[in-house]
């Protein structure tokens, strides 16, 4: 592979160039007049990484499977990305700029980088694939999407560029790519040596992107490959997940976090490795009670995170929380210790994420571009589960100086790892988004007050009346609404939407379908 010479730069001159539009808008460094195309058009997809290309760099976009430029003789990926400040930390960055803003800063989205070779052949080694050869060197510009409802291609001329880094990645995240690029190969070999007429073959791989998401750590395929009205096919395109990108971009921008983050001493590149080292955990220490695991990890004091505290010793890990592994933020794995009861029972709701009314209340959004979607595309949980005997941990969980009790009467009993399938995002996730949207937009979002007996209005202790929005509640909904508060009254209720005042929202998971779900999977 190689690029024509007006492609072709020294360090410097990439350093001269984008160091020259750093802090300045879109708008105000497109010469090449991008943003003049938006009078007729006011959806062009990629008008960001236009801007960068022509304006910028100076040469024209175009569709080849090539890597854009050549650095130093290093053929390198020019890629263009949305960076944002998330709403719940704007009041962290009030009045700050530089280096102290930016280490707020979080992936918008994920980064495409090729389309699946389909046609005339799939490629077959992961070294010379079109993926590997324009990821292996990307240059990544960042510009900040100051607006959190979609906007018109005209807006981000408004946007800055913030800055750029070149990445190049570690071993072990090669790893997981290749892995995730040989699932891809592996899948679409079995259908090219079975079907060899391409109507019929195209026929079987409808829906193979949805199969496969379950299965990918750090790349997705999209969009879905699916059949188009015109008559043809869908095709798509690999492209990095928004956590792996956002791992990049924290990365980046707080150098200080690798202080914080746990690596693990040995690292995993598939969910099969993964599944494979619990496994081996699992029969180590199956059965062992917290106690027994506190001697054996020299952990003294017993506290609330001691059952965490546990299973990061037994990944040769001396952190306190699961959730700043590395490998498990890179490919969206959240992990979270579960007590289930001797009955198998367990009715704990989990809170996941803060809800964004701005997203929720735009009309132009599509459930497939949410949060709500991504979140549940890309995330995975894995579940430590330990077993309590309630008759001694129930009697004596109220009472400190007895805690350090209840650790022989919990036990650990291995893992259990969980994907959101399409048919619980389709049927569950889709349902709480599309119901609670129409409450929005046909006006009957309202706030149920809570009665006694008399039917007079309950007060709570703050003095104000009790009640709630009547957004989806647990009673019906598996993926719900809660508002997130020690206290609740016309102070803390700061959302409002459609003129109904509430606290902060948040989505929630219901504790009975994670019960039957855990019920219903195998130990690892």
């Amino acid at each position: 592979m190689a690029v024509s010479d007006d492609r072709k730069y020294t360090g410097q001159q990439v350093y001269n160039l984008l160091e020259g539009v750093k802090g300045k808008t879109l708008g105000e460094v497109d010469k090449s007049h991008q943003f003049a195309r938006t009078a007729t058009k006011p959806k062009i997809t990629g008008i960001a990484g236009d801007v960068v290309e022509q304006s910028v760099f100076g040469y024209n976009r175009d569709s080849k499977q090539e890597c854009d430029i050549e650095i130093d003789g290093v053929l390198t990926e020019l890629k263009t990305t949305g960076v944002r400040i998330p709403k719940d930390e704007l009041n962290r960055v009030a009045g700050k700029t530089g280096k102290a803003y930016n280490i707020h800063l979080h992936a918008k989205e994920g980064i495409s980088i090729t389309g699946v070779t389909f046609e005339p052949d799939i490629q077959r080694d992961f070294i010379t694939s079109h993926f590997w050869e324009k990821s292996q060197h990307l240059l990544i510009v960042f510009y900040e999407y100051k607006s959190y409802v979609k906007v018109p291609a005209s807006a981000f001329a408004n946007f800055p560029i913030v800055d750029y880094c070149y990445n190049s990645f570690s071993d072990d995240e090669r790893n997981k790519l290749e892995n995730d690029w040989e699932k891809v190969r592996d899948y679409l070999e079995k259908v090219y040596d079975e079907f060899k007429n391409t109507n019929e073959r195209n026929e079987h791989l409808v829906g193979f992107t949805h199969i496969l998401r379950p299965n990918l750590m750090l790349i997705e395929l999209v969009p879905g490959f699916k059949r188009k009205a015109t008559g043809g096919y869908q095709k798509p395109r690999y492209r990095l997940k928004r956590t792996f990108v956002d791992y990049l971009v924290q990365g980046h921008f707080n150098k200080k976090r690798s202080e914080s983050e746990i690596k693990l001493k040995e690292s995993f590149s598939s969910f099969e490795q993964l599944d494979e080292r619990c496994h081996k955990l699992t029969s180590l220490y199956k059965g062992k009670t917290l106690n027994e695991l506190m001697s054996i990890f020299g952990i003294k004091e017993w506290s609330k995170d001691t059952t965490a505290r546990c299973v990061l010793r037994m990944f040769d890990s001396d952190g306190k929380r699961l959730n700043q592994i590395s490998d498990f933020t890179k490919t969206g794995i959240i992990a979270k210790t579960i007590a289930i009861t001797t009955t198998d029972k367990r009715t704990e709701d989990m809170k996941l994420f803060h809800v964004d009314f701005e997203e929720w209340t735009d009309r132009d959004v599509d459930f497939e571009d949410s949060v709500i979607y991504n979140y549940f595309s890309e995330h995975s949980f894995l579940f430590p589960i330990f077993r309590e005997d309630r008759r001694i941990v129930g009697s004596i969980a109220n009472k400190q100086e007895l805690a350090y009790d209840a650790t022989h009467a919990i036990t650990f009993e291995g893992f259990k790892r969980i994907s959101f399938d399409d048919t619980f995002i389709e049927k569950e996730v889709r349902r709480t988004w599309e119901n609670s949207r129409n409450l929005i937009f046909r006006n009957e979002l309202v706030w149920n007050y809570e009665y006694n007996k008399s039917g007079e209005k309950k007060i709570n202790k703050s003095g104000s009346y009790m009640g709630a929005p009547n957004l989806p509640k647990s009673s019906q909904y598996n993926v719900f609404f809660r508002g997130g508060g020690l206290i609740s009254n016309e102070t803390t209720r700061t959302e409002v939407v459609n003129g109904v005042k509430m606290l902060p929202q948040y989505i929630w998971l219901r504790g009975s379908y994670i019960a039957d779900k855990l019920k219903e999977t195998p130990y690892i």
